[in-house]
C-alpha cells in the first residue's frame, strides 16, 4: 500500500467508514509501514502543534519553554504508548488463529481509529481557544465500531458486545496514562 492510499483511506473513514474499512481490510500493510507512514507523521504534527500553540498563546512563553517542551514530548510518547497498549488489548478480541495476523489487524484498526483524535487534538493544541472542538474526537469511536467486523473478523451480531468491552478497556488505558502524565508533570513541577 502506498503512502497516498494510506492517507486516502484515513480521510475516507470520515466520509464513508464502512467502504473504507472494507478496502483497508483487503490491503496488507505491515504495522511498521503504517506506523512510519501514518502514525509517526501525525503524532509529530500533534507534538509540534502542542508546542506551537503554547508558545503562541502563552503570556510569557519564554518562561514556560521547559513546560511546553515537556508537554509536547509527553503527548508524543504517551500517544505512541497508548497506540501500542490499545493494539495489545484489541488483538485479544480478533478472531484469527495466527497471533501475528491478530496483532497486524488490531494495529491497523487502532492506527486508523486514532486519526480523527490526533487531527482534532492537533487543531485544539494549535489554537487553544477552540479546544472544546476536541469533542469531535469522539467520532473515532464510531470509526472503531464500523471497523470491528471487517478488521477483526467478528460477526455483526456480536459486534456491539465486543465494542463495549474494547471501549471499556480503551477508556481504562487512557485514564491510567492520563493519571501518569499528570503525576509526572506535577513531580517535575509543571
Amino acid at each position: 500500500m502506498t503512502i497516498t492510499n494510506v492517507y486516502k483511506h484515513s480521510l475516507l473513514l470520515f466520509i464513508q467508514p464502512e467502504q473504507a474499512w472494507k478496502s483497508i481490510a483487503t490491503h496488507n500493510i505491515s504495522p511498521k509501514q503504517l506506523f512510519f507512514k501514518l502514525i509517526l507523521p501525525l503524532l509529530a504534527l500533534m507534538a509540534i502543534c502542542n508546542f506551537s500553540g503554547y508558545q503562541l498563546f502563552d503570556q510569557e512563553p519564554m518562561q514556560h519553554v521547559n513546560m511546553h517542551i515537556f508537554s509536547a514530548s509527553a503527548t508524543f510518547l504517551f500517544s505512541v504508548l497508548s497506540i501500542y497498549i490499545s493494539t495489545l488489548l484489541v488483538s485479544k478480541f480478533a478472531q484469527f488463529e495466527n497471533k501475528t495476523e491478530r496483532f497486524n489487524k488490531a494495529f491497523t484498526l487502532v492506527s486508523y481509529f486514532f486519526v480523527p483524535g490526533i487531527l482534532f487534538n492537533s487543531l485544539a493544541f494549535l489554537i487553544p481557544t477552540i479546544n472544546y472542538l476536541t469533542i469531535l474526537s469522539l467520532f473515532s469511536f464510531y470509526i472503531l465500531y464500523k471497523g470491528i467486523s471487517p478488521m477483526l473478523s467478528i460477526k455483526n451480531d456480536k459486534k456491539s458486545g465486543y465494542f463495549t468491552f474494547i471501549l471499556i478497556g480503551l477508556l481504562s488505558i487512557y485514564a491510567v496514562l492520563g493519571a501518569f502524565f499528570i503525576g509526572t508533570a506535577s513531580l517535575l513541577g509543571f
